[in-house]
C-alpha cells in the first residue's frame, strides 16, 4: 500500500515536472516569430540606453531627441538634435565621437568644463568603472536608434 502510494506520488511529481517543460517549450516556440521581426526598441542594450536617456538627457534634448526639452531654453546654447547626428557625420553614426561626449572626455560648453562633465561624473560615481563605459555604451546605442534618415 504504501508503496503504491510513493508509486502515485512520483508519478504526479513527473507529470509536473514534463508540464512544466511543456510550457516552457511552447512558450518558446510562440515567441520565435516575434524574435525575427524585433526592432531595435526591443534590443536589451538600446532599451537600457532609453531609460538613461530619460534619466540623464530628455530635460534638454527632449523626449524625442530633437533638442527641445524644456531645461534646454534655459541654456546658453540650444541642446543639439540628436536625431541628426549620423546625418552631420555622412550618414555613418559617430560612436566613439559620442561616447567621448558621455563620458566627459570631450567638451561641450553648454554641460559646462572638463572637470564637471554631466553623465560621465554622475555614472562614475553611481557605479563601477565597466559599469560605467556600459552605460555610455547603451546610452550611445539608444541614440544611434533614434537617427533619422537623409
Amino acid at each position: 500500500m504504501i508503496l503504491s502510494m510513493l508509486n502515485f506520488f512520483e508519478k504526479i511529481r513527473q507529470f509536473k515536472r514534463d508540464s512544466v517543460f511543456a510550457i516552457i517549450f511552447v512558450s518558446s516556440l510562440l515567441a520565435l516569430p516575434s524574435v525575427g521581426l524585433a526592432g531595435a526598441y526591443d534590443n536589451p542594450t538600446v532599451d537600457w540606453g532609453r531609460d538613461l536617456y530619460m534619466s540623464y538627457c530628455v530635460s534638454c534634448h527632449g523626449w524625442t531627441g530633437k533638442g527641445d526639452g524644456p531645461a534646454g531654453q534655459a541654456l546658453k546654447s540650444p541642446p543639439a538634435n540628436l536625431t541628426q547626428l549620423s546625418a552631420l557625420n555622412g550618414g555613418v553614426f559617430p560612436a566613439a565621437q559620442v561616447k567621448r561626449y558621455i563620458e566627459g572626455d570631450q567638451l561641450i560648453q553648454a554641460h559646462g568644463s572638463r572637470q564637471m562633465p554631466v553623465w560621465g561624473k554622475v555614472f562614475r560615481r553611481e557605479s563601477t568603472g565597466s559599469e560605467a563605459r556600459m552605460q555610455y555604451f547603451a546610452l550611445a546605442k539608444f541614440l544611434e536608434s533614434i537617427q533619422e534618415s537623409e
